[in-house]
Order: structure tokens, then C-alpha cells, then sequence
């Protein structure tokens, strides 16, 4: 009997065990749902598209036949994408909105709202290393409605003109998870976005909204070298547009990261405290 029990115990943890596998795996071997969206003359707006993440998405969309609205606070940068993207894929009608997130939350939206927009994502952010102490006040109101406000106000604004079906992303961070040291501001602003993103996904209907939870990529603002962890930008967006349609209302859509971040969520957090303060001491831009 005895025997008996501990056989059903095993077989039990064994299959619960597998579950999580298979529902860990699913997401990545899904084929993308991203032809969904792909209507008529459909457009995919991108902020944050004058470089890193969020002008390797608004390639990519553009690779897929989306026409691109390109936003960026740098007229001469967006301009050089709109140029850039252009040139790789003429056929695709490309515009752009130039405006400042961080001074301002609320951007004039007049010239796209007849456009056919499917496709939102929301990408700019903006994360300084240092202590809190070593932030200024305008700092911290800046980095506060750039990552937050910015982007509730514009999916606030876009949603009424986006047709049923529609697919929002929204970039967040695992450092909104695994806060590290240094980075409490833009931490905090990430755990907003993950949180605004799966109450909407709950809230709105006929449409896919999904947190893409990012770890580190090799962008315009983080010049570490492209490895395995390290996936270059045009890299990550194949990714985040390759789990569209997976189901789920938070991702990390590189699946390293997502191993990576399990490995740190079972280490002992006091180690978890020591090493990621280690490292972040040795970031160029903390202001000791």
C-alpha cells in the first residue's frame, strides 16, 4: 500500500512536472498570429522607433507588408528610419509624429486617427542608472511620464479609432519582476506598464494585448556585445512578433530570458542581492 502511494506521488509530480514544460514551451513554437492584423492598408504605430527595439520592430512590421508610423522626439533620427526602412521596403507608406513623452504625456495624434492602425506598440522608456538620491526631481518626473504616462495616454487616446480586432504591445521589463539596485525609478515605471498591459488585456474586447517582458538587448542604449543572453535588437523584434497570437497576457518573448530569469527567481536572494549590486556598480553610466 505503502508502495502503491508513493508510485502515484511520483507519477503525479512527474506529469505535473511535464505541464509546466509543455505550457513553458507552447508559446515559443506557435506559429505567429501576426497576418491577423495584416487588413487593408493596415498600419502598426511604434514609439520610441529612432532606434534599439523600437526601430526594429517598425522594420520588421514593415517586412511583413505593415505600412509604419514612425515616433521619435528627433526629427533628423526618424526621418534617417523613414529613409532607412524606405529603401528596404518600398512598397510600404511610411509617416511619422515627432514628440518629447518625457515633457509631455499627451501627444496630438490628429494626422494618423483616419489611418487603418492595427498595430500599437508601445516601446519608448527611458531608464537612468544611478541612486535615487543622485536623481534630480526633473529627472524623475521625466523617466516617470515618458515609461507610464506617455503610453496609457496614447492607447487612451488610440483605442476609440483602432477597429475591433487590433493588437497592442507593450514593452516592459524583467527589472520590473527582479528589481536590481540603482534602477528604482525604472522599475517601478516597468512593474506600471506589465500591470497596465494585462488589466487592459482583461478589459478590452476583440483585441490582443501582451506585456513583452525584455532582459537585456543589444541596443542603441546598451552597447554590451550580442551573445546567446544578449540577442541583438532585429533579433528581439523576430521574437516579439513571433508570439503574437500565443495566448498569453505577459511574455518574455526571447525564451532565454525567460530560463535565465527562472534560474535567478530559485537562487537565494541574498546571493540574487549581492551579485546583481556587484554588477550594476559596474555599469558606465552609475553616477557614484
Amino acid at each position: 500500500m505503502g508502495n502503491q502511494f508513493f508510485f502515484i506521488v511520483g507519477v503525479m509530480a512527474s506529469l505535473t512536472t511535464l505541464y509546466r514544460l509543455l505550457k513553458f514551451i507552447y508559446p515559443y513554437c506557435k506559429p505567429s498570429k501576426i497576418r491577423k492584423y495584416l487588413v487593408n492598408d493596415a498600419y502598426a504605430l511604434v514609439t520610441g522607433s529612432s532606434d534599439g527595439i523600437g526601430k526594429a520592430v517598425a522594420t520588421e512590421l514593415a517586412g511583413r507588408g505593415f505600412n509604419i508610423i514612425l515616433h521619435g522626439r528627433s526629427a533628423e533620427k526618424i526621418q534617417a528610419v523613414e529613409k532607412e526602412i524606405g529603401m528596404l521596403y518600398p512598397k510600404v507608406k511610411i509617416t511619422y509624429l515627432i514628440h518629447d513623452g518625457s515633457h509631455n504625456s499627451q501627444m496630438d495624434i490628429s494626422e494618423i486617427i483616419k489611418l487603418n492602425i492595427k498595430v500599437l506598440v508601445n516601446n519608448v522608456g527611458v531608464g537612468p542608472i544611478k541612486e535615487l538620491t543622485n536623481h534630480s526631481n526633473a529627472e524623475i518626473d521625466h523617466t516617470i511620464t515618458l515609461n507610464t504616462a506617455f503610453p496609457t495616454q496614447l492607447t487612451r487616446n488610440l483605442l476609440p479609432y483602432m477597429e475591433a480586432e487590433a493588437l497592442i504591445l507593450n514593452v516592459s521589463s524583467y527589472a520590473g519582476f527582479f528589481p536590481p539596485p540603482y534602477l528604482s525609478v525604472y522599475a517601478a515605471t516597468k512593474a506600471y506598464n506589465n500591470a497596465f498591459s494585462v488589466s487592459l488585456a482583461r478589459e478590452v474586447a476583440h483585441k490582443e494585448v501582451i506585456s513583452l517582458i525584455t532582459g537585456s538587448v543589444n541596443t542603441g542604449s546598451n552597447h554590451k556585445p550580442v551573445s546567446f543572453m544578449r540577442p541583438a535588437a532585429a533579433t528581439y523584434a523576430k521574437h516579439i512578433i513571433g508570439v503574437v497570437g500565443c495566448g498569453r497576457k505577459s511574455i518574455m518573448p526571447y525564451w532565454p530570458h525567460s530560463i535565465q530569469t527562472f534560474l535567478i527567481s530559485v537562487l537565494p536572494e541574498r546571493f540574487v542581492d549581492r551579485a546583481t549590486k556587484k554588477a550594476m556598480q559596474k555599469e558606465p553610466g552609475l553616477a557614484q
